[in-house]
């Protein structure tokens, strides 16, 4: 009965049957030697062992061994990218309000101003809300300005050809 010697570096391990070699996890890379071979050779070169050879992933890296550090490394990387900062309506809610509906656009700009200030402070769920409200009284304050100027100069000329 063969039996089987392999080393992964210095240390020689063996002698083993073929059936307890299968045991050791051999990898493709792995130096055998049994007698009747001339010098050690890798694994992946000898058609009998070819049942054994187990593919091996690359070494693990020591800063992302631990799963829980995979998870806080990511949670971290998380943190340091911040989503992309929400349009603050700001300019927008200043001229509807300039222009088409104050009390509305009032509100445009209330929202509009929180944008940035949530959004430095860390708040970026908030400041996307800001941005949202402030979207809304801005286009309420447009479209109910741009409203009252239709019907004014309907008015207006309807007055004029009486």
């Amino acid at each position: 009965m063969k039996k089987y010697f392999y080393t992964q570096g210095t240390v020689k391990h063996g002698p083993f049957t073929f059936d307890e070699l299968r045991e050791k996890g051999i990898t493709e890379t792995t130096l055998i030697w049994y007698d009747g071979l001339a010098q050690w050779t890798v694994a992946s070169e000898l058609e009998e062992l070819a049942e054994l050879l187990v593919a091996t992933p690359p070494p693990v890296p020591d800063a992302i061994a631990d799963p829980q550090t995979i998870g806080q490394k990511r949670r971290a990387e998380e943190q340091e990218r911040p989503p992309q900062r929400p349009k603050n309506w700001l300019v927008e809610s200043i001229l509807v309000t300039l222009f088409c509906c104050m009390p509305f656009g009032i509100a445009g700009i209330v929202y509009a101003a929180k944008v940035d200030s949530m959004y430095n402070n860390g708040d970026y769920r908030g400041a996307q809300f800001a941005s949202d409200d402030a979207k809304k009284w801005t286009m309420v304050s447009f479209w109910l300005g741009l409203g009252i100027y239709v019907i004014y100069f309907f008015f207006f000329f309807l007055g004029m050809a009486a």
